[in-house]
């Protein structure tokens, strides 16, 4: 696959990411989820994690004194030791996770260590499914995928360092991290006219 069939269905041109107003629906969308639900859909909407790299987060990993949070970087993950990142959180969904998890820090080391999220993969995929159709999501962009990717576009498009962009969502080559600026349809006509 060429690196624009990442973000665009070559044969079809659909896109394979969210734009702004999809971002948007799903944001709303998800405040009907039950509450763990919620708070794991939201994890992937402001950090671009992997549905796997959310699923792995534990209480140790959030640091609400600093407003981040700590992911072990899952396609990294056959080097030794394993490759981590932290990407920042807005402090209206820290204080959400806070409220919800941060007693279990406070009960010995075993606690801290489990996951915030004891539901499987495919339970995970549901829960995103069931946003993006609450949203009004449809096609191959309605994925956990299709949200990733809307973070690395969305960055690119608000002019985010292609190194920064690369940190947030767990790149190990650059390279991976330059399909976002393949961006085709409106994004790329908004970028080209901001200097006509």
């Amino acid at each position: 696959m060429t690196q624009l069939g990442e973000l665009i269905d070559v044969e079809t041109g659909e896109r394979k990411y969210l734009d702004r107003k999809e971002r948007q629906a799903f944001k709303n969308a998800i405040q009907y989820m039950k509450p763990k639900a919620k708070l794991y859909c939201s994890m992937l909407y402001y950090t671009g994690c992997r549905l796997s790299e959310a699923l792995e987060v534990t209480p140790n990993a959030l640091h609400y004194d600093r407003g981040l949070v700590r992911f072990r970087t899952l396609k990294q993950k056959a080097h030794k030791p394993s490759v981590y990142r932290m990407v920042e959180l807005p402090q209206e969904y820290l204080a959400a996770l806070e409220s919800e998890y941060k007693a279990a820090t406070n009960k010995g080391k075993r606690a801290g260590k489990q996951r915030l999220w004891d539901f499987t993969d495919r339970m995970a995929r549901k829960y995103v499914t069931q946003a993006m159709e609450r949203a009004g999501i449809t096609g191959k962009r309605a994925t956990a995928r299709g949200l990733r990717h809307s973070m690395g576009v969305m960055l690119a498009l608000d002019k985010v360092p292609m190194n920064v962009i690369a940190e947030i969502l767990g790149h190990k080559d650059i390279k991976n991290t330059l399909i976002y600026m393949q961006i085709l349809g409106e994004e790329r006509r908004q970028l080209i006219s901001n200097v006509w």
